[in-house]
């Protein structure tokens, strides 16, 4: 099978992107080809190893820009010349906002979506109110009264630009085939805005697993018992929840060191918000894999402390695939992958007084460390395996495949 996969951002920055490089080498590794188009960009890490062009106008970040709809419009003719050279079986649609795109694709081949994140129907991206709290609400009036956009008729912010457009894209989803949804959370949010059932298909994220030995022994090499280490891995940015661990350290009372490894638009508040800790916080400004696996190794423990209905949360499968446990917050796909007591711990989302708590109960406890770092490791290699996940995939894009062809026969 051939499969092109569209994407905006083609560098392993974050859990989307590291996922569809995993994805793609597991493709790979069953004898499928991949075929990758992504967004024209300086800072973009084409591999060498597959087919891979960059395509200008395939995001488009500001729909307010002066001939949006010309540079959507050429981009959807480089594809077609693309189509017509590698005649890929079906597409995987990644990151991308783009409405023109999509509804060109949707038609012109057997096309999926993975869904990463609520940005399809959330004008402010992350399903957070003005306040900050959860929004409980699907698209629609509820953005204008709980004050995310205005009923004025002349948009004032980025976001009242991009509306309009940003509703074709939900739209535009309505007729897709197949949404990859990462979990029960996000099923749920795809069905309060008005997708079928029909059209959802689960898909749990999955990572790289390595034999138990060869775990065993990366671990050995950089764990220093004498250290207690806690970890935090994620993007810069307020959902995350980078500033729920910083304000935990006031009441922490465990001797431990907080290594912060992150990167993205909080960068210097999060370091300007650690630096009162002094040495007992360290903030790494962004580190490739590799690199942060050593620090996966070195941790006692990683925490997760987000606070938005995070869609699934990759760093937990990577924590428990280098035998590590995770407190998380007990909130949106995290509470698919982590076992309270098991696997880990919860903590109540945004609340640093119980997230130091359970930072001290883990802490004070290493033999019981070591056995939930074991039980996560097999509940990773048990569930979210690679041959799993790409047997999962394939189905979805025969069922894609047998959708699109059913649809073009009538």
């Amino acid at each position: 099978m051939t499969i092109l996969h569209i994407c905006d951002w083609y560098q392993p920055i974050g859990g989307a992107e590291r996922l569809l490089f995993n994805t793609l080498q597991f493709l790979e590794n069953r004898g499928h080809a991949n075929v990758v188009v992504y967004n024209k960009n300086s800072s973009q890490q084409p591999s060498g190893t597959r087919p891979e062009y960059s395509c200008f106008g395939l995001e488009l970040f500001e729909y307010n820009r002066p001939f949006y709809k010309l540079l959507a419009w050429l981009a959807t003719r480089k594809i077609e010349k693309l189509i017509q050279k590698h005649t890929p079986d079906v597409c995987h649609i990644h990151n991308l906002q783009n409405p023109y795109v999509v509804e060109y694709l949707v038609k012109r081949l057997p096309t999926v979506r993975s869904i990463h994140d609520p940005r399809l129907y959330c004008l402010t991206y992350w399903r957070l109110l003005p306040d900050k709290s959860i929004c409980p609400y699907p698209l629609g009036p509820e953005c204008i009264k709980q004050g995310c956009i205005s009923d004025d008729i002349r948009p004032r912010t980025s976001i009242e630009l991009n509306a309009h457009i940003m509703i074709k894209h939900f739209k535009a989803h309505k007729k897709m085939p197949l949404l990859i949804s990462e979990s029960r959370s996000e099923t749920s949010c795809l069905l309060e805005n008005g997708f079928t059932p029909d059209q959802i298909a689960w898909l749990p994220n999955c990572t790289h697993i390595e034999s138990e030995q060869a775990a065993l022994q990366y671990e050995e090499k950089y764990f220093d018992p004498g250290q207690k280490i806690v970890l935090f891995v994620g993007r810069a940015s307020y959902e995350k929840g980078a500033h729920v661990l910083i304000d935990a350290c006031e009441f922490v009372q465990s001797e431990c060191k907080v290594v912060i490894i992150t990167a993205g638009p909080l960068l210097e508040e999060i370091q300007q918000k650690a630096a009162k800790y002094g040495d007992r916080i360290e903030v790494i400004p962004g580190l490739s894999y590799e690199e942060t696996k050593k620090y996966y190794a070195r941790a006692s423990v990683v925490v997760v402390p987000s606070v938005w209905l995070e869609n699934f949360c990759l760093v937990g499968l990577e924590a428990f695939a280098n035998r590590k446990p995770v407190i998380g917050s007990r909130i949106g796909g995290i509470q698919d992958w982590l076992k309270d007591n098991e696997t880990g711990w919860f903590f109540e989302p945004g609340n640093a007084r119980d997230l130091a708590g359970k930072i001290d109960a883990a802490l004070a406890d290493p033999p019981k460390l070591r056995l939930m770092g074991e039980a996560a490791f097999a509940r990773v290699r048990t569930y979210y395996n690679e041959n799993d996940y790409t047997q999962r995939l394939l189905e979805i894009y025969e069922k894609g495949i047998q959708r699109y062809n059913g649809e073009n026969l009538l």
